[in-house]
């Protein structure tokens, strides 16, 4: 009997299950119950996060009743009055994320826990603050990021207001594994313990992100924002307002729609779902783009340039806030550091280190960088800055997860203090570039949906470390080839290849963590830009090659 029929005759005969929905179950065809049933949603680099449906493999009431009833079950037994200090929750604009957040709700009080529930949709950085505001046990967001319509997520917070880290999340999936029916999860729809949250606590958020202010602002940026359906706009709104910035929203956008009529896939990563930022930015001629995803957590940028909207990387823009900072800053280099993972350009840590600053590297995730970010702060050292390539940016020490909202209220002090100067920010990078040398990337994500894309990522991984690297151009000198399934960071170890080359450019390789896909990070370093450029066509045809007779 294949995994997906076990899986599936388990929910016709939970007790915990509707028969309303076992109706549905029931008329499920072969490929419906393969394709929801083929493997059990597990926790990722960010939390579990699924299509909307029923099944093992999908988000639903039932997952988020037991993952949450997991939780309660974790927090009992590792947190000191879990229960009277209670967990916080937030939601975003997502399709049955309000929904999914109070069958979480109801579970949390079914177990004496108090829950502080905001009363509405809010970003998962605020949820960040929050909880360490609140001193919470812990918290969590119902939310799948910058993922298509069609997807829900739910992400784990612990005490310090940073996602669970592996250890913690390997403790909760073995409380998880232990409750064998849904009927066993204890739920008060009546809610007794929950006390609802309004604007006190972003009172204070937006009040600190304000204090985070390096040099004035300048109002004569002209600045268009799109919060892509999500939640960013109320909070970005309330800072650009208190700072008087010049600002125009793309007004369709600004609206909370899960289904994001014109961002199918909102994720300011991909210049596809800026198409409509870049229009309303010609049409009331803007100087600066700013996009947060849906819960906001990330920033997408982009800079008017010669005569075009240049778009910017998460590389590239925390590359210039390093800069920034370090350069309106007062710091004690001996004991400030900068954080970012281990996908992420070194032009960066080449920028910090001008400035006497070392930069701390961890495995991919906000997870791993707020865990270290608590680890120094109790060895009382200062993180000037944290931040992924996958513009994900956190520029203070009052939250522990990425933060889309301050992150664009600095990119845009910055761009306006160029502004005074004549420069635009692309004019600042070509700057850094003269100085530290030209730093080129790309990343490419080859997609494979469903269980044979489990399989052929699996199989991909398995080739490139049986065969070996073979033979690159000579003008990529390959130093070394790291396995961190050998080599730890902070004794923990992650599916990555990493190819390291002699001139210091570097290739990583692994699966994501929260989607069906493999993705490749390419970043190669030259003296002039020509021969970087061509640097990146030799590395991404080497992986096309050795990758494409999987697909």
């Amino acid at each position: 009997m294949e995994k997906w029929t076990t899986y599936y005759e388990n929910w016709i005969n939970d007790q915990g299950i509707s028969q309303e929905d076992k109706e549905i179950l029931r008329n499920y065809t072969d490929e419906e119950i393969k394709n929801n049933f083929y493997n059990e949603l597990e926790f990722g680099t960010a939390g579990i996060r699924g299509i909307r449906g029923l099944g093992t493999a999908r988000i639903n009431k039932y997952l988020i009743r037991k993952v949450t009833q997991g939780y309660c079950d974790y927090l009992i037994d590792n947190v000191a009055e879990a229960q009277n200090k209670g967990v916080s929750i937030a939601y975003d604009s997502r399709i049955m994320s309000k929904e999914f957040a109070f069958e979480a709700a109801m579970v949390f009080s079914g177990n004496g826990i108090k829950v502080y529930m905001y009363d509405r949709i809010r970003s998962t950085p605020e949820l960040s603050f929050t909880i360490r505001h609140l001193q919470n046990a812990g918290g969590l967001v119902l939310t799948a990021s910058h993922n298509p319509p069609e997807y829900n997520g739910y992400k784990v917070y612990n005490e310090t207001g940073c996602q669970l880290s592996t250890e913690e999340t390997l403790s909760l999936t073995e409380k998880i594994a232990k409750i064998s029916s849904f009927k066993d999860v204890k739920l008060d729809e009546s809610l007794e313990h929950m006390v609802y949250l309004k604007d006190e606590v972003e009172d204070i958020y937006v009040k600190n992100i304000l204090g985070l202010s390096l040099t004035s602002f300048n109002k004569e940026l002209k600045i268009v924002y799109s919060p892509l359906f999500g939640v960013g706009l109320k909070p970005i709104e309330r800072i650009f307002k208190e700072v008087g910035a010049n600002y125009h929203l793309v007004e369709e956008q600004s609206i909370a729609d899960g289904n994001f009529p014109t961002a199918k896939k909102p994720n300011p990563e991909e210049q596809e779902a800026l198409i409509r930022i870049v229009e309303e930015g010609n049409k009331v001629s803007g100087d600066l783009l700013l996009a947060t995803d849906p819960d906001a957590d990330r920033l997408g940028v982009m800079s008017w340039h010669k005569g075009e909207y240049i778009y910017l990387s998460g590389n590239q823009i925390g590359a210039l806030l390093i800069d920034y900072i370090l350069s309106n800053k007062k710091y004690d280099p001996k004991n400030s550091y900068v954080l970012t993972s281990i996908v992420t350009s070194t032009l960066g840590a080449k920028i910090a280190k001008s400035y006497g600053i070392d930069t701390i590297i961890t495995f991919t995730g906000f997870k791993n960088l707020g865990k270290k970010m608590e680890q120094f702060k109790e060895e009382n050292k200062v993180v000037l800055f944290a931040y992924e390539e996958s513009i994900g940016y956190l520029p203070e020490d009052f939250i522990r997860d990425k933060d889309g909202i301050s992150a664009a209220y600095l990119v845009a002090e910055m761009a306006g203090n160029l502004k005074r100067k004549g420069m635009t920010l692309v004019d600042k990078l070509n700057e850094l570039y003269k100085k530290v040398g030209y730093f080129k990337e790309k990343q490419v994500s080859y997609v494979i949906p469903g269980i044979e894309g489990i399989e052929k990522i699996s199989g991909i991984m398995k080739d490139l470390r049986a065969n070996g690297p073979g033979e690159f151009d000579s003008s990529l000198k390959l130093k070394e080839v790291i396995d961190y399934k050998e080599v730890q960071i902070d004794n923990e170890n992650t599916n990555l290849l990493y190819y390291s080359f002699v001139d210091g450019s570097w290739a990583g390789v692994r699966p994501s963590g929260t989607e069906p896909k493999l993705k490749l990070y390419i970043n190669v370093v030259d003296k002039d830009e020509k021969t970087a450029d061509e640097k990146v066509v030799l590395l991404v045809n080497w992986f096309d090659e050795r990758i494409a007779k999987w697909l």
